[in-house]
């Protein structure tokens, strides 16, 4: 038999990361199999060994897959400049990616509601401490520091703001029908920054 080329072993990774979304939204992460995702992908289980090394390994390669984009629009907004209207389009543009992007409604959705792994939650938290870092170091220009609340560090405003998407897309992904989070991000996103800045 032929050896894949480089392509084909690629496609066949994204095809198992797609199939896995499907199972691990069906039936969660806890009680999918590697079994079940390679009888999806229509590949055999060692296929499946070959690319991942257990289910948390597919889950965190999905997570990645999901979030290059967003570390790209974080590096686009870094070259354009650290200011607050950057950071208010970085954040509606992620509350309108989970309303509009289908695998990232999907891997998040997963990530919140589906898993129940400290694996995945590490590497979220890994993630989170990323994005925490990236907010703190805009919040403490000194420009855009004097525009905080009094008594509010560059630290806590991070924190405060990460912890309001967090919320949000924790409880949008349980009912995204209560909210057209698309076209209302750009009002909640201000809102935001309006509890975290001086009048």
């Amino acid at each position: 038999m032929a050896r894949k080329t480089k392509a084909e072993a690629e496609a066949t990774r994204e095809a198992i990361m797609d199939c896995a979304e499907q199972v691990f939204m069906d039936k969660g992460v806890a009680r999918a199999s590697l079994e079940e995702i390679a009888r999806a992908a229509g590949v055999t289980r060692g296929a499946v060994y070959w690319h991942f090394r257990n289910k948390q390994d597919i889950l965190h390669a999905m997570l990645e897959r999901v979030r290059a984009p967003l570390g790209e629009m974080i590096d686009d907004a870094s070259r354009g400049g650290h200011s607050l209207e950057n950071l208010k389009e970085l954040c509606v543009v992620a509350l309108r990616k989970l309303a509009e992007d289908a695998r990232y409604f999907r891997v998040y959705y997963i990530l919140f509601h589906r898993n129940e792994s400290d694996q995945a939650l590490n590497k979220h938290r890994e993630l989170a401490d990323e994005g925490l870092a990236f907010v703190s170091s805009i919040f403490i220009i000194p420009e855009i520091r004097k525009q905080l609340r009094p008594g509010l560090t560059p630290e806590q405003a991070a924190y405060l703001l990460h912890t309001q998407m967090l919320g949000l897309f924790f409880d949008w992904l349980a009912t995204p029908e209560r909210w057209r989070l698309a076209e209302i991000a750009p009002v909640l996103v201000d809102s935001f920054f309006k509890g975290l800045l001086q009048d």
